[in-house]
């Protein structure tokens, strides 16, 4: 490290590089589907130096912050606190806004051509010496740049060396801060451009809004505007090295006039999307109702198709959960995202069924939907429920309106729409927010999905402390200055800012500025009377709940979707149905902790799925016994399969059977044997693993292991006579054990596993016969038993 820092240094100093630090080879790839003859048809993929590479990671983590405040809002690639759905969201809410005031749009999608290659490495320094980079940030850039030379490696053979001049570092994590900046001129110069007319927000005009290089126009005038951006991007290209391919870019009318689109498509290349249009992965389309069809029905179909797949491959049952969490999840996800519109139940019902298709490929659900989508610690297995993650986003868009210092581009377009402050909008009472026709805008389509959810997850009261006394139609009288200044230091004002006893003399900020006025006073006691009328049975002082602190905060929320479903799920006080069944089962009532307990050491007691799976089965009443099974096929007897006399309850069958029950007994002596406890011989500690041990503990002990294996042993030989021995539990046992060195092979914790199995070697491997189950001490060696911690 002290060498490495050493290099840095000389580098910001004007030393450079070695000349092999920066030589890449360069191997071409074919794209997939593309014609081998065609020079064109390859991708060139080259790997960067590695010290080169940490410093540029170096400089990629102190330039980020700045870029919030350097790069203008309609750039939101690669910037911290913007991601791809500012983009898209912007399009929804600028057609929108387009069809409410019935003005005409057109939207222009230009491809650029290897824009990341293509950037000239003079213009790109001069950009950052004219932003402000100083002189050892950009002796750090010169080092990573200058004297660059590249070799192709086609057929085997390496061409000469030769040098390059532009273009950025493919795999840099710096090449995307440095491509954005390099293109803030580009989107400076079309914001400026007054012969480029874009859709007006409430605070400034929309003309472009990009990802990176992927560029989105928003057109109202094509006949002065079209020519406008064409000079723009010609003049830009002349600088930068920039190329639109107009081949492949393309528009789409959303509200222009026939005459008006037929000139477009007589007088430029561009292709016309007539129905529908791709930016940034979704479909744009004029109608909502077009744009559920093009993207969720699309992507039914697509999910439906994939599962299909799937069930030709060996997946276990937790394993298809995971598939969709890893697979189907992120992909649903950021179309929630990108697409704020009003989403049917039935495709959430189509989407449901099509899950549990796929999990129960050849069978009915043995789980409900409900159970399976709580969170692990809950008795679930967090299986993505698609309807709570649709509403969490659009609470996710509530936390925005809220935002202090809002930076986002379509935070004014969706303030166009409403007609009033979006923070002050989740508060107000639902009547005077009617949704806008048959075809809604993303701020209607957001407001009703809150006001159907806010109570149901107790997300906030009928009437908020967050009541917004400014901007609030029902309150028809005004505030005075004087008496907002004193009880609040910002712009917004609510109920939650009057004093809740009506003292006027604990007013905040009152004492330096003297007595109220009687003008005040009078406007107070205006305020205090609309908040009464309202009869809400309860203070509007009271404490924010969860939601409404988040609101109330004005601040970003990172990893907002995730946080936000986790307090949708926090919410909901469903208790599983198994719960009250192990209650009757077993005459007792177990408490939530030990409950709790038992599902932490399910998930977290081995790192195998299939060890978590029958444990997981066991719970949840997953294994169909003789009664059950012949109270829905009454043909069949109702009687245990081992004894053939007693009644075939769940509970029989996994315990009190007196064929099982010797099973039972010789899985304790072996347990006491290696682990030194004596545990209880009831089917809560076996079956429920009510264990007298934290997981810590637990997870450095065989213990849990050789009850894990027992565990399996008995649907393994389900709807059968015969029972398990102990010689096929050892080898079950033995086979968990393959696994768990595995695993500590690849954790890196080998010595601690030799300790954890030291007993079961010792005391069940070595013995003359698996049933010479003597007692023995807690300690031998120096390696302490679980019974001993």
């Amino acid at each position: 490290m002290t060498h490495l820092l050493a290099l840095f240094a000389a580098l910001r100093d004007g030393n450079r590089f070695h000349p092999h630090a920066l030589s890449a080879t360069v191997a071409v790839i074919c794209k997939p589907g593309k014609d081998g003859t065609d020079v064109r048809s390859y991708r060139p993929i080259s790997l960067l130096n590695s010290d080169l590479k940490i410093l540029a990671k170096i400089l990629a983590v102190r330039l980020a912050p700045l870029l919030l405040s350097l790069i203008h809002s309609d750039q939101v690639g690669f910037v911290p606190r913007r991601e791809a759905r500012d983009a898209t969201t912007s399009a929804i809410g600028a057609i929108g806004l387009a069809r409410h005031r019935q003005e005409g749009l057109l939207l222009l999608s230009t491809d650029a051509e290897k824009a990341f290659d293509r950037v000239r490495w003079n213009f790109m320094f001069t950009v950052l010496r004219r932003i402000g980079v100083g002189d050892s940030f950009m002796g750090w850039l010169r080092a990573i740049y200058d004297h660059t030379t590249a070799r192709v490696r086609a057929n085997g053979v390496l061409s000469a060396p030769f040098n390059i001049h532009n273009g950025t570092h493919q795999g840099c994590p710096l090449s995307p801060l440095l491509f954005a900046m390099s293109l803030e001129p580009l989107l400076d110069t079309i914001q400026r451009n007054v012969a480029i007319k874009g859709l007006q927000g409430c605070e400034s005009t929309h003309k472009v809004s990009a990802y990176a290089d992927d560029l989105l126009f928003f057109i109202t005038d094509p006949d002065s505007t079209l020519p406008a951006i064409t000079r723009d991007l010609e003049a830009y290209g002349e600088l930068a090295g920039f190329k639109i391919n107009r081949d492949k870019s393309e528009f789409l009318n959303i509200s222009l006039e026939q005459a008006a689109l037929g000139a477009v498509c007589r007088s430029y290349p561009f292709r016309h999307c007539v129905h529908k249009m791709k930016y940034l992965g979704v479909w744009l389309a004029p109608s909502t109702k077009q744009m559920l069809e093009f993207n969720f029905t699309a992507i039914l179909t697509m999910f439906r198709a994939d599962m299909s797949d799937w069930n030709s491959r060996m997946i276990s049952w937790i394993g298809r959960i995971a598939a969709l969490k890893m697979n189907l999840l992120p992909r649903l996800l950021y179309l929630f995202g990108a697409l704020p519109i009003m989403i049917p139940l039935s495709f959430f019902t189509a989407l449901r069924t099509a899950l549990l298709k796929f999990i129960w490929p050849k069978c009915r659900p043995r789980v409900s939907f409900v159970i399976l989508s709580c969170p692990k610690h809950k008795g679930g297995l967090a299986l993505p429920d698609p309807r709570r993650y649709y509403q969490a986003s659009h609470l996710m868009r509530l936390v925005d309106w809220s935002l202090m210092t809002p930076d986002k581009q379509w935070l004014d377009l969706e303030l166009a729409l409403a007609g009033r402050p979006l923070w002050t909008l989740p508060w107000l009472p639902p009547h005077p927010l009617r949704a806008r026709g048959a075809d809604p805008d993303p701020v209607s389509v957001t407001l009703s999905m809150w006001h159907k959810i806010k109570l149901t997850y107790g997300l906030s009261t009928a009437i908020s402390p967050l009541l917004p006394l400014v901007h609030n139609p029902a309150l028809r009288v005004g505030i005075r200055p004087s008496l907002r200044t004193r009880l609040t230091d910002g712009n917004r004002l609510r109920a939650m800012d009057l004093p809740a006893d009506g003292n006027l003399e604990v007013l905040p900020l009152a004492s330096p500025r003297g007595p109220l006025s009687v003008l005040d006073r009078f406007n107070y006691f205006q305020l205090k009377s609309y908040l009464r009328s309202l009869n809400c049975g309860y203070s509007l002082s009271r404490h924010l709940l969860p939601f409404e602190s988040l609101c109330h905060s004005g601040t970003a929320l990172a990893h907002g979707v995730s946080t936000l479903h986790g307090l949708l799920q926090a919410s909901d006080s469903t208790v599983p149905s198994f719960v009250s069944r192990w209650d009757r089962e077993l005459d007792t009532t177990i408490s939530e902790e030990q409950w709790s307990n038992t599902f932490a050491l399910i998930h977290k007691g081995s790192s195998a799925t299939r060890i978590q799976e029958t444990s997981y089965k066991i719970v949840t009443f997953w294994y169909r016994s003789p009664s059950f099974l012949h109270h829905v096929y009454p043909s069949n007897p109702p009687h245990c399969w081992r004894c053939e006399t007693d009644s075939g309850t769940y509970l029989h069958t996994w315990w009190t059977c007196p064929n099982l029950k010797s099973f039972w007994i010789r899985i304790r002596h072996a347990i006491l044997q290696v682990t030194d406890e004596d545990l209880p011989l009831t089917p809560e500690c076996f079956l429920l693993l009510h264990l007298p041990f934290p997981l810590k503990t637990l997870k450095r002990s065989v213990l849990l292991l050789m009850l894990f294996a027992a565990q399996a042993l008995v649907p393994a030989l389900w709807k059968s006579t015969r029972t398990p021995t102990v010689q096929e539990w050892i080898a079950r046992v033995e086979e968990y054990r393959s696994i768990d060195l595995l695993d500590a092979r690849h954790r890196g914790l080998t010595d601690d596993s030799a300790i954890k199995w030291f007993y079961w070697e010792t005391d069940m491997l070595r013995v003359p016969g698996p049933l010479a189950l003597l007692p023995c001490a807690a300690v031998v060696s120096g390696v302490p038993r679980v019974g001993a911690i």
